[in-house]
């Protein structure tokens, strides 16, 4: 009977043992598959944010490149406007040091140094409008190069997006993958960013109520240094003198300006500089047939043109070349009619800025990536041939699409830096305003975003079909 009690006892206790040990597999099999998701979770989760915030940051190169390209052109631009603004200048040197000589050559002593003088300007002159000419030449070529290369990388930055993705995903996980079908929402972002959110500004599309191309030549305009936006002003005495009844002034005026051809046409650059003597009398006028009190005596005069579409004698106003017209009227007139043409200009290049749409913005609308893993990827019990049958404390894991996938998403964004090199106020503006998105200045940066309910769920639908 003893013995009896004891075999029974131990049968009770194996039983006993086997189910402590099977809920004990159990508790391992489900340790190590919770281990298992969440690794695999996070390291494609990962994956996922380095993949949106790599394209993201192409879109942001894309960007700033165009920025600088687009300053660049710029100051190319203003490089023509100083070098037809010094062919000019030199012109009306000559011209004086020509006229000087008619009046003062034959006189003796002061004859020959007039003559040397006239004989230097002359030779310098000579030696200098053809380098003027090379260098216009040379900023054109320049400025149609900068046109190509935004082009360039306005489509290879659109290509490197699409080609690149699968390639960042698998540097990060070569176990994940990145599937076109489950990312039409990332193609969309794509084309908008290249497509949509900037474009292509020329003079031939003003009329479709894009007024970029007009704003970049404002800029041009505005960006213009001292000497090219007017190089006028009075000499000082003897030149200039005061005796109340009788006064005379010498004037030197000139300026660059950019002369528009017409609709679809190519601009000009045009400058002109005068320099004439004026004199007035108080009373008198009358005197000696004078029907007028004042008078002009053209001392200097040119005028240049940066290509042969521009007629400088019919183009302009009084406010044109530094208000030439309105100081020096005479001295205007030839130089209008005895104008000069340095290099071939092909007038201000389409370039590229943000659409109409993407004004007064400052970041981009979401860029969605996913990425998943195939379920037979991720090690977890129902993935183990030993534990699928016999081992699994539940049922398979049931993943949607029987893959694991992650989305994340990412921004371009704007912002002009305020807080670097405040002592010197290097980064901010002067005028301490706001800056909106623009592709002027190259500020944009990059930046992992909070994914929307619409994107998730698009997700979700895409996923639950494949």
């Amino acid at each position: 009977m003893k013995h009896g009690r004891m075999l029974k006892q131990q049968g009770q206790a194996m039983v006993l043992s086997l189910i402590l040990m099977s809920f004990a597999l159990m508790v391992v099999i489900f340790s190590f598959n919770a281990s298992q998701l969440n690794l695999n979770s996070t390291r494609l989760q990962n994956t996922a944010d380095n993949t949106a915030y790599s394209i993201a940051t192409i879109a942001a190169r894309d960007f700033n490149f165009k920025a600088y390209t687009n300053r660049a052109s710029v100051a190319n631009q203003v490089a023509v406007a100083q070098m037809v603004g010094l062919s000019s200048w030199f012109n009306m040197t000559e011209t004086f040091a020509q006229n000087a000589c008619n009046y003062l050559c034959g006189w003796p002593y002061i004859g020959p140094v007039v003559s040397g003088i006239n004989q230097a300007v002359a030779g310098i002159n000579q030696f200098a409008q053809p380098v003027f000419e090379v260098l216009i030449n040379l900023e054109n070529i320049t400025l149609i190069t900068l046109r190509a290369s935004q082009q360039i990388i306005h489509f290879a930055g659109a290509f490197s997006t699409i080609s690149t993705a699968p390639e960042i995903v698998r540097a990060n996980d070569p176990d994940a993958q990145f599937d076109w079908l489950q990312n039409a929402q990332m193609f969309n972002s794509v084309s908008g960013l290249w497509l949509n959110f900037q474009e292509q500004h020329a003079r031939n599309n003003q009329n479709q109520g894009r007024t970029q191309y007009q704003d970049f030549i404002g800029v041009v305009l505005n960006s213009r240094d001292d000497f090219s936006k007017r190089r006028t002003y009075s000499l000082e005495s003897p030149w200039t003198k005061d005796f109340d009844l009788v006064k005379w002034e010498t004037i030197k005026a000139g300026g660059s300006d950019l002369i528009s051809n017409g609709q679809n046409e190519p601009e000009t650059w045009t400058a002109m500089d005068t320099l004439s003597f004026h004199g007035w009398t108080r009373y008198g006028c009358g005197t000696f047939g004078h029907r007028s009190c004042n008078w002009e005596w053209p001392l200097g005069w040119a005028s240049t043109r940066s290509d042969s579409r521009a007629e400088i004698s019919s183009s302009g106003n009084s406010n044109s070349w530094g208000s030439s017209r309105s100081k020096n009227r005479s001295a205007s007139y030839y130089a209008g009619y005895e104008q000069e043409t340095r290099g071939s200009f092909s007038g201000i290049q389409p370039f590229y800025g943000l659409s109409n749409q993407s004004l007064s913005i400052n970041s981009t609308d979401n860029i969605a990536v996913v990425v998943s893993k195939s379920q037979q990827r991720i090690r977890t019990s129902s993935s183990v041939a030993v534990g699928e049958a016999n081992t699994n404390p539940a049922k398979n894991e049931n993943m949607l699409g029987d893959r694991m996938s992650a989305l994340s998403t990412a921004q371009v964004y704007y912002s002009r830096p305020n807080d670097l090199m405040q002592s010197t106020l290097a980064w901010s503006r002067n005028d301490s305003r706001h800056e909106y998105g623009n592709l002027y200045n190259p500020f944009w940066q990059t930046r992992l975003s909070k994914s929307s309910n619409n994107e998730r769920q698009a997700v979700l639908t895409l996923t639950r079909y494949l």
